[in-house]
Parts: C-alpha cells; structure tokens; sequence
C-alpha cells in the first residue's frame, strides 16, 4: 500500500512547494536501503585543541589543531526487529585493530531511543549515537523519539500525517484495483470524485493539503553558498544538504551549554553507501574532537554469530581494564 501512497503524494503534490518533515530529513535518503540486518563501522578519535590551523581546511582559518591523542574503536549493530538493535562498541590500542590491541568493549542487547536517558548530561551521547544510527540504517525514527526525550518539539512522521488524506487515496487504490479486475462490470463511483458537488470540493480541497501537516520547523536556507534545508526546534538545530539528504551541522543548546557536530567529506565508505569522512565534535565543556570513518561494512548475522563474538571478546578481554576516559558521545 505504500508505494501506492507514495505514487499519490507524488501525483497530488507536484503543484506544491515540497517541504521535507524532519524524520525524512534524517533518513540519509540518498542512499541505498539497507538490506543487510548487521552493519560495522571503524574509526578514529583524535582529541582536539584551539589554537592551530585544521588540517582539513585550506588557507588561514585558524580553528583546531590536533594532539597526539586518539583512540580507536568499532561499533557493531544488529536488527533485531521494529525500532530495536543490539549494538557493541569496542575500543582499541592501536590502528591494527587486532585480537591483542582490544582493549574493552560496551555491549547493548536492546538499544532503542530510550536506552540513552533524554537528560541534558546524557545527550551529548544520545543525540551522537542516533545521528549514527539514522545515517547507517536510513532511518530518522529513532533520532526524533531520542530528540523528543530531550524535550525537544519534534514529531514522527506517523504523528504528523494527514490521516483524511490517506484514506480517500486508500479508497482510489480500491477503486483501481477493482475497474481494472473486470471492466466488464459497471464502473464504481471513483472516491476522488464523488457526484456530489460539495463533497467533491471537500474531496479536492484535502486533496490539495500536503501530507504532512506542516511544522514550520523546515525551510530552505543556505550553507557553504549552496542549498540546504534547516531544521529549528526549540534548542536544537540542524543543517541538512538539499539534494542529497546528507547531515552537515547539528547545535543542541541546554544548560550545560552548546553542543555541535560537524559532519564533512562524504564518500562511499564501503562503495555504496556514504557516510562522512570526518565528523568534528564540540561538547558542552568545549572540548573538540575529530572522528575519521575508515571502513563500512554491511553483512548478514544470526543470533549465534553474537553469542561467539561477545564470548571471544569476553576471553580476550579477561585480566584486562581500562580505566581512561572516553570522549563523552560514545558509549
């Protein structure tokens, strides 16, 4: 039934200025779906310092400078079913990523948008953790439920959609359906135009209504000189490239003070699918951080599959601990 709806919302829109809800917005919609239920991400944390020019920039803009310090680490994700994934996170001595260089690990059997606490000292993690998650598995649902946590005034697309408007293109689907079974049998009242005169206006009117009741927290702004799409709730904001969907800058402000991310250098981190290069991070306390994505892998697992990696970290991970800190948006 969605492709249909789909189809009509294209069809029943296309006169209409297109304003995307802040759950499509954060569903990396230029990319692939993804079909694999298990996913792994590597990458390397570099703590930052003020004071230097960033190597990733060109000319004289003076910003951050790194230090010798950086940790190394992977995620692990899993599907398990509507709104739930069973996560891990491992952390690393050194760039080989070996059997002898792990150094912990955190694991999660059910990480959903309410495993982070929706407080102002959690959601430095929380708002890191489910803008990874909407980037990996093309999906915004758990980023608006942990934003709304935070008291932030967003909505699903479910709690914003036109329900009238859904129904008579339900209707017409049945419509079609039906004429187009037996066209020999006398054609049924099409729902989208019905004889009487003032319900048809009143069909034509919800008709030309979006299908999502409008916000006002989306509208076209610029970044960098080009297109973009800014997202404006309450203490949180974000910037989203126009065409293709991809996340560039998120502000969350509380009392412990602003938080931002910068994301920067998408690419096809595992030929398919793009993440960014580097994701720079400002937390409360306003120390910096760079994350650099080096590897994405998508692959099919089974229960069993867990149970061995998790054991296998867990003989590895025997006499060891790990008492240092880790930057304050990871698990």
């Amino acid at each position: 039934m969605m492709k249909w709806v789909l189809v009509f919302v294209c069809l029943s829109t296309s006169a209409l200025a297109y304003v995307p809800t802040v759950e499509s917005l954060f569903r990396h919609g230029s990319n692939l779906d993804v079909t694999a239920n298990g996913v792994n991400v590597t990458f390397v944390v570099k703590r930052l310092e003020a004071g230097a020019k960033d190597p990733q920039k060109k000319g004289d803009e003076s910003l951050l400078a790194e230090t010798k310090s950086e940790d190394f680490y992977k995620m692990f994700f899993t599907k398990v079913g509507s709104g739930a994934t069973k996560v891990a996170q491992t952390r690393y001595d050194n760039s080989s990523y070996s059997e002898g260089s792990l150094l912990e690990k955190r694991y999660y059997p059910n990480f959903n948008a309410y495993t982070i606490k929706g407080t102002p000292e959690a959601s430095e993690k929380g708002i890191f953790q489910a803008m990874l998650h909407s980037m990996i598995f093309n999906d915004g649902a758990l980023f608006v439920n942990y934003l709304k946590s935070l008291g932030v005034p967003v909505k699903l697309n479910s709690e914003i959609i036109n329900r009238k408007k859904v129904e008579y293109l339900a209707a017409y689907k049945k419509y079609l359906i039906a004429t187009n079974k037996d066209r020999t049998k006398k054609p049924e009242t099409n729902p989208l135009k019905p004889e009487d005169l003032s319900e048809r206006e009143k069909v034509e009117q919800i008709m030309r209504e979006s299908m999502y009741v409008d916000q006002d927290q989306v509208k076209l702004s610029r970044e960098g000189g080009q297109m973009a799409w800014l997202i404006t709730a309450g203490p949180f904001e974000a910037v989203i490239s126009y065409k293709q969907r991809e996340i560039q800058k998120i502000r969350y402000k509380s009392q412990l003070g602003d938080y931002e991310i910068i994301c920067k250098d998408y690419w096809l981190a595992n030929g398919s699918h793009a993440l960014p290069r580097y994701i720079m991070v400002k937390d409360f306390k306003g120390e910096a951080f760079q994350i650099e994505i080096t590897n994405l892998r998508h692959y099919p697992e089974k229960d069993v599959d867990i149970a061995n990696r998790l054991k296998k970290w867990d003989g590895l991970l025997k006499g060891k601990e790990s008492l240092e800190p880790k930057p304050p948006f990871l698990l």
